[in-house]
C-alpha cells in the first residue's frame, strides 16, 4: 500500500474523496431524469441533447481559461471557488421553474466540475512520478467513478418515489459534503500545493527559449504524433461517454424497451460497479507494461459493444450494453498517463489544459449530435458510426501511441 501514489502524495486523500463526493452532481444525477424531465417540459431529443451539451459548453469555457486561472490563482482557492459554484447550480437546478432554467443551472454546475477537475488533477499529474501515473489517473477515476456508481441509483429511486427535484437536493448535500472535506483537510493540501507552484514556477524559468537543435527535430515529431493520438483518444472515449452513456442509453432504456428510472439507475450503477472494479488493476497493469496494450483493447471492446446495441432489445440486453461500455472506460486514465509521460516540465499544465478541454468539448459536441441523429435516423446509424470511430482510434493507439524514451 506504501507504494501506492494515495499513501505517498497526502494531497491526494483531500483530491480523491472531494471528487468522489462531487461526482454526484456531475452527471451520475442526470441520467436516470431524461425520461421524466422530457416529460415534465415536453421537449424533444435535440434539446435534451442541449441540456447535456450546455453542461460541457460551460466545462469548455473555463477549460480556455485553465492556463491564466493555473498561474494566477492558488490551487486551493480554485477548489473552493469551484465546490462553491457547483453547490449553487445543483440547489438552482433543484428550484428549476422551467427546462431553460434548468439548462442555466447545469452550465452553473458545469463551470464548477470544470474548476475543481482542473485543479485536482493538476495536483494529482505533478506530484507523481512517471512510473506510477497510470495508478495515480486511475485512482483519481476510481474515485470519480464511485460516486458515480452510487448517483444513478439513488437519483432513480428519489426520483421514483418522491420527485426528480429531491434527486438534485441530494447531489446538493453532496456538493456540501466536499466543501466540508476540502475545508477539514485544507491544512495538507494548502501545504502541498504551494509547492507544486513553486516547482511550475522553476520549470517554467528552466524552459529554454530557444529553437531546439536540428538533429533533434526528428526526434520530437514522434513525440508529438503520440500526443495527437492521445489527444484522439481522450476526445473518442469522452464522446462515447457523454453521448451514449449520459444520452442514448438512458432514452433507449426508459422509451424503447420501456424500463422505469429506478431499475434505469441500477442498470447504469452495474456498470460503474464493474469499472470501478477495474480501475485500480487496469491502472497498474499499465504501469508494469504499456498503456497501449491497455488502452487498444479496451476500445476494441468499446466499438463491438457499441455496434450491437442497437439489437439490445431487453433488460437484460441493455444490462450487457451498460457493462460492456463501462468496462472499456476502465482504460479512461490510459491517455492523461500517456500525456503526463510525453510532456513534463513547463508544457504539462498546457497539455493538461488542452486534453481537459478535449474531454470538455466532447460533451458539447456528442449529446447535441448523438440525440439530433436519434430524432431523424433512430438508434442504429449513430451507433455504428461511433463504433466505427472508435475502431480506427484503437488502431493508431496500437501504432502510435508509444511511451517516451528518456
Amino acid at each position: 500500500m506504501r507504494a501506492h501514489p494515495l499513501a505517498a502524495y497526502p494531497a491526494a486523500w483531500t483530491i480523491c474523496p472531494m471528487r468522489f463526493l462531487l461526482a454526484f452532481a456531475q452527471g451520475g444525477v442526470l441520467s436516470p431524469l431524461l425520461p421524466l424531465l422530457r416529460e415534465t417540459f415536453q421537449v424533444g431529443y435535440g434539446e435534451l441533447g442541449l441540456l447535456i451539451s450546455m453542461f460541457g459548453l460551460s466545462r469548455v469555457t473555463m477549460d480556455v481559461m485553465a492556463a491564466y486561472l493555473l498561474s494566477r490563482i492558488p490551487l486551493f482557492r480554485l477548489l473552493v471557488y469551484g465546490i462553491s459554484i457547483t453547490g449553487i447550480g445543483s440547489l438552482l437546478c433543484a428550484l428549476a421553474p422551467g427546462f431553460y432554467w434548468l439548462v442555466g443551472a447545469r452550465v452553473l454546475v458545469g463551470l464548477g466540475i470544470s474548476m475543481t477537475t482542473l485543479a485536482g488533477l493538476t495536483v494529482i499529474i505533478e506530484s507523481t512520478p512517471l512510473t506510477a501515473q497510470g495508478r495515480a489517473n486511475n485512482l483519481l477515476e476510481f474515485s470519480a467513478i464511485g460516486g458515480s456508481a452510487v448517483s444513478p441509483t439513488l437519483s432513480g429511486l428519489i426520483a421514483s418515489f418522491i420527485h426528480w427535484r429531491a434527486a438534485f437536493a441530494l447531489g446538493t448535500l453532496f456538493v456540501v459534503g466536499a466543501f466540508a472535506w476540502v475545508i477539514f483537510t485544507r491544512e495538507a493540501l494548502e501545504e502541498n500545493t504551494r509547492a507544486l507552484t513553486r516547482k511550475s514556477a522553476a520549470d517554467d524559468d528552466a524552459t529554454p527559449t530557444r529553437s531546439p537543435p536540428a538533429d533533434k527535430v526528428g526526434a520530437l515529431h514522434p513525440q508529438m504524433t503520440a500526443i495527437l493520438i492521445a489527444y484522439l483518444a481522450t476526445f473518442i472515449l469522452s464522446f462515447t461517454w457523454s453521448g451514449f452513456l449520459s444520452t442514448a442509453l438512458p432514452l433507449y432504456g426508459g422509451e424503447v424497451i420501456g424500463v422505469p428510472p429506478s431499475t434505469l439507475g441500477m442498470v447504469f450503477t452495474v456498470g460503474l460497479l464493474v469499472d470501478l472494479g477495474l480501475l485500480l488493476p487496469v491502472g497498474w497493469l499499465s504501469d508494469r507494461l504499456d498503456y497501449r496494450i491497455v488502452l487498444a483493447p479496451a476500445m476494441l471492446l468499446m466499438a463491438v459493444t457499441l455496434a450491437w446495441f442497437p439489437q439490445a432489445h431487453s433488460l437484460p440486453g441493455l444490462l450487457l450494453v451498460s457493462i460492456g461500455i463501462h468496462t472499456s472506460f476502465a482504460a479512461w486514465g490510459m491517455p492523461s498517463a500517456a500525456l503526463a509521460r510525453l510532456a513534463r516540465g513547463g508544457r504539462l499544465r498546457r497539455t493538461m489544459g488542452m486534453y481537459r478541454f478535449l474531454v470538455d468539448g466532447a460533451v458539447v459536441v456528442a449529446p447535441w449530435l448523438i440525440g439530433t441523429l436519434i430524432g431523424r435516423y433512430s438508434y442504429t446509424l449513430p451507433s455504428w458510426i461511433t463504433a466505427t470511430g472508435v475502431l480506427l482510434t484503437a488502431v493508431l493507439v496500437t501504432r502510435g501511441l508509444r511511451p517516451a524514451r528518456g
